[in-house]
């Protein structure tokens, strides 16, 4: 059986919540759970991850102001950093950065904090430590599919906004203002329409999108052909999005969306999971017209082939470089299988925590043979000006002595002051 060596995490290895399920937790939640688990603020971690990774962090950074669990670079970035420090996989399903090359972020972030109070108060009575859910942070979601009743956005107690998670200190379920429980407000019932919604996003982010950016537009095209049998002009007519900006879906790279996606799902009678895994071979438009008639508005302007990675191939070729002679960089290691470094913390992550620790100790190793190959030399020309009588030697004159590789050594003049001083005192 082989075995990967996988190293201590610098940060706890926080099991996410329902990752493969409509009830997947937020990055955001995530990073609050784990600041509690380390007894500190949720602001003292991130400004500790980000200097942690060279950044440097502003006086004025509010961990709360940036869209952690949005459709960002930003968002995968977080990911990848915390799938480092805590060794857990997968981190980018708690954000919507999967499917930033699907759906085009206009409307998708809401304009104010959302929560399902009986979701919060299920939690609690069932013993389970309350979370929030990364559907509460897309926009077009305003209901609850599980509980079938309206997000609030409004303490109970103290009936202030935004209180969910927009502070230093957060313990998700508990309003950050005055401390109440937020599962105590009342909720009213959902409309069908709505709940539609919520449960064909919760439905897509239960499932990891297969299409990838290459085969988006082959995807667009398809929908079209299926829709409108191939004629753009007749598909925007007939679902209602402006002719220019599905044109600019197919010409100009440009993205639907999630209230256009939904459109096409509603009428094309396939949900959003099916159509962002290319599952469209055995796609048939419905005979009758969906029953539900929903104002999800026009896309801005803002089969199919995909790449498909075998990540069971992909870790053991990683186990394979960690037996090569030479150690390579998670970087390179990266570069030779074509696959992004953040992505293999967040899909193998073992494998590679493993390789980065092992290239690690090898540059520690191969830069102390260094420093002590340039002290041995810096030695040597050292005895022997003093045995040719030079008394008055400079570090200059040390440094003039070696050959032009060595003179462009890290710290050389450091290294020359300290061999100096423990032959001439």
């Amino acid at each position: 059986m082989h075995r990967t060596p996988n190293p201590r995490t610098t940060l706890h290895a926080l099991p996410p919540i329902g990752i493969g399920t409509p009830e997947v937790e937020s990055l955001t939640s995530y990073i609050a759970r784990l600041a509690h688990s380390h007894s500190m603020t949720a602001q003292k971690l991130t400004d500790w991850v980000l200097d942690h990774f060279g950044e440097e962090v502003c006086a004025k950074y509010a961990w709360h102001q940036r869209s952690l669990s949005g459709a960002s670079d930003q968002s995968e970035l977080w990911a990848s950093r915390l799938a480092e420090l805590t060794g857990v996989e997968n981190l980018d399903r708690l954000t919507l950065s999967p499917w930033q090359h699907l759906v085009g972020t206009p409307g998708l972030a809401p304009k104010s904090d959302r929560w399902c109070p009986c979701c919060l108060a299920e939690d609690r009575e069932e013993g389970r430590e309350p979370y929030l859910r990364l559907a509460w942070d897309v926009a077009p979601v305003t209901v609850c599919s599980k509980h079938r009743v309206e997000l609030v956005s409004t303490c109970p107690h103290c009936e202030r906004s935004n209180v969910r998670n927009r502070a230093s200190i957060v313990v998700p379920g508990y309003c950050t203002h005055c401390g109440g429980f937020l599962g105590d407000a009342q909720a009213e019932d959902a409309t069908p329409e709505r709940l539609w919604i919520a449960r064909t996003v919760g439905q897509m982010l239960a499932k990891a999108p297969q299409v990838s950016e290459e085969g988006r537009l082959p995807l667009i095209e398809t929908v079209i052909e299926r829709m409108a049998c191939g004629r753009m002009t007749q598909f925007a007519s007939r679902y209602g999005f402006s002719k220019s900006g599905v044109s600019h879906w197919l010409n100009n790279g440009g993205l639907p969306n999630l209230k256009a996606w939904l459109t096409i799902g509603l009428h094309g009678g396939i949900g959003l999971d099916r159509l962002f895994a290319g599952e469209v071979e055995d796609w048939v438009m419905p005979i009758d017209p969906p029953q539900l008639s929903i104002d999800l508005g026009s896309s801005p302007r803002a089969g199919i082939v995909s790449r498909e990675l075998d990540w069971e191939a992909i870790r053991a070729e990683l186990r394979k470089m960690l037996l090569t002679l030479t150690p390579i960089s998670i970087s390179e290691a990266a570069q030779q299988l074509g696959v992004g470094r953040k992505h293999l913390y967040l899909r193998a992550n073992a494998e590679a925590r493993a390789l980065a620790e092992r290239h690690s100790r090898y540059r520690a190793a191969q830069g102390e043979q260094s420093r002590q190959k340039l002290q041995a030399r810096i030695a040597e020309i050292l005895d022997e000006r003093l045995s040719d009588g030079y008394a008055g030697i400079s570090a200059r004159d040390v440094w003039e002595a070696l050959d032009e590789d060595t003179r462009k050594a890290p710290h050389v003049f450091s290294h020359i002051s300290e061999i100096m001083r423990s032959h001439l005192t």
